[in-house]
């Protein structure tokens, strides 16, 4: 027999050769050596370590990638702080009138009705032009448009004040209603960003993070609007927090530009892909899927302050304050609805939701048999727990189901099905208090959408994670 093979030779020096495999290119010997019997042996060696002209990295080359890779998690996490405290201001902007709304009925001598439609305006504008500039967004950069969109909300807010301090109802509501066109071009393009900035096993979490700074906002604006009446007038607080906003828009707008994007469009929207958009069923379960989880949302934020006080006695300026607990919660209930998805259940939305809507069905029906005042707040901050654990995820979950391209027009029309659910399902609800002459069927409605979202999101597809594919 003949002799054996010869083996691999292996260097002891300090810097042995490098092979050729992944581009390295040794500069003084080959990476191949020739053996009797047994052809070309590559000479193993430390590939990893080695940069491309087949040298290690010095240590001031490694401490500088150190640096960049720490700066991109700190200009991101820069991204959606920023992004977060410009939703914030957006949320206090929209619900300050709501907060000082004896004193606008009072100045401007209007019903409780047309005051409370003040409060709604721009929820009304974002309605109806929501899905055209979801459209138009996807063919723009959406960086430049924050800026943009935060200086429209700032010239509303200052037709607010004119239009306030001179008693200009109709001023005041076109003016409001312009200012709502701002607000939704910045709550998309935040989502939009908070979604393409992070790796997918993240992504839930940063666009539930971001959007949390909405309720927080709403807190800010029922607490501050009062207090900072009190300084300057109540139609001066408009523009003060329409000037918040467009101050943080540009530091919103310099963060993106420091970040990289994990998922961006590398074609620009057109016909067929909207009509692709329409035409995907998956995109309108979780667009149902919307309208069922605002729905259950509002019927809760909008009729319990009054129920308590007819079943408890008790103040509506004190149930107003247990019930605000419910809204407040989401600041901490979302962002955790977004890390179960993508930490605990591998990017899976399904169960998120499933959980969600069991959890605040089954609540409903023990608030309908709570006794007492402590125990039904309990039971009610729980709720709001579980509901708004999905808020977040449905403006991710239903951009997995389309073309990158198309994202602002998905979101847009998750955006466009929870204003919708917002507006009907309170609508819903006096309805059927009156008709039923008794506050029992609030939780009735309740149990109804909360079975109703369960059965949809058993049958709907999962986008994230485990998903099948199409």
């Amino acid at each position: 027999m003949g002799e054996p093979p010869a083996r691999a030779k292996t260097y002891r020096e300090p810097y042995p050769t490098p092979p050729v495999a992944r581009g390295w290119t040794p500069l003084d010997r080959p990476a191949e050596r020739h053996h009797p019997g047994v052809g070309p042996v590559v000479v193993p060696g430390p590939v990893g370590l080695f940069s491309a002209r087949g040298k290690l990295p010095s240590l001031e080359t490694t401490q500088t990638e150190s640096r960049q890779l720490a700066g991109r998690s700190t200009w991101r996490g820069i991204t959606i702080a920023a992004g977060w405290l410009v939703l914030l201001f957006v949320g206090a902007y929209l619900i300050s009138p709501a907060s000082v709304l004896t004193l606008v009925m009072d100045d401007l001598a209007i019903t409780e009705a047309t005051a409370a439609a003040l409060v709604s305006m721009p929820q009304v504008a974002a309605t109806v032009i929501g899905i055209p500039v979801g459209i138009y967004l996807d063919r723009v950069e959406t960086r430049a448009a924050v800026p943009a969109a935060a200086a429209v909300l700032l010239v509303g807010s200052v037709g607010d004040w004119f239009a306030a301090s001179g008693g200009n109802v109709t001023l005041l509501i076109g003016s409001r209603l312009l200012a709502g066109v701002g607000m939704f071009v910045l709550w998309v393009v935040s989502i939009n960003v908070a979604s393409s900035t992070f790796p997918p096993d993240r992504r839930a979490t940063a666009t539930s993070v971001i959007i949390s700074g909405y309720p927080a906002g709403y807190a800010l604006g029922q607490l501050g609007a009062p207090r900072l009446a009190d300084v300057v007038g109540w139609p001066a607080v408009f523009p003060v927090f329409g000037g918040a906003v467009l101050l943080l828009s540009f530091a919103f707008y310099v963060a993106v530009g420091r970040v990289s994007r994990f998922q961006s469009a590398t074609e620009r929207m057109t016909l067929a892909k909207f009509k692709g958009v329409v035409r995907n069923p998956n995109v309108w379960t979780v667009v149902l899927v919307t309208v069922l989880g605002y729905s259950l949302y509002m019927v809760f934020n909008s009729w319990m302050p009054t129920y308590i006080t007819r079943r408890f006695g008790v103040s509506l300026a004190e149930s107003g304050t247990f019930v605000a607990l419910f809204p407040a919660v989401g600041i901490l209930a979302r962002p955790t609805g977004g890390w179960l998805s993508d930490r605990v259940l591998g990017q899976r939305r399904r169960p998120v939701f499933a959980a969600s809507f069991v959890g605040a069905t089954v609540l409903a029906a023990l608030m309908f048999y709570s006794t007492t005042i402590a125990v039904l707040v309990a039971v009610l901050v729980l709720a709001g727990v579980f509901i708004q654990l999905q808020i977040g995820l449905m403006y991710q979950s239903i951009q997995e189901f389309v073309d990158p391209s198309a994202a602002g027009t998905a979101v847009s029309l998750a955006s466009v099905a929870g204003w919708l659910g917002s507006f009907v399902a309170p609508v819903l609800a006096g309805e059927l208090v009156s008709t039923a002459g008794t506050y029992a069927v609030l939780f009735v409605l309740a149990v109804g959408l909360g079975a109703t979202g369960a059965l949809t999101v058993w049958q709907m597809t999962e986008s994230g994670g485990s998903r099948a594919p199409a």
